[in-house]
């Protein structure tokens, strides 16, 4: 699992592409893009309830995609250095019990 040191890092290296190519990558329809502009931007909240969401609605990261993460692949970043690490973006969001809960509560 990332620190927040390792997920600012790596949502810092974000293009912020146009069209994102993680989000047309996910069989499962997840939009790590918009989680990483809104880490991006300072949205800390809004980013884990958007992952929770996405996390209820459509499985963990990595299921549909039986772990080939290909959102990651598709990573335009990756081109340059290398791919944002979505995964753990999205398992760090998601690991917070009281937004859990929160998110539930408000349903």
């Amino acid at each position: 699992m990332g620190n927040k040191f390792m997920i600012n890092e790596d949502v810092s290296r974000c293009l912020l592409c146009y069209d994102p190519p993680c989000k047309m990558a996910c069989p499962a329809g997840k939009d790590p893009a918009s989680l990483i502009m809104s880490l991006k931007f300072k949205n800390i909240h809004g980013a884990k309830t958007e992952a929770i969401c996405q996390m209820k609605e459509n499985g963990k990261c990595g299921e549909a995609c039986n772990n080939k993460i290909l959102c990651q692949k598709n990573c335009i970043r990756g081109k340059i250095d290398r791919p944002i690490k979505i995964r753990m973006i999205q398992e760090y969001l998601c690991e917070d019990d009281k937004i859990i809960e929160e998110v539930r509560l408000n349903e």
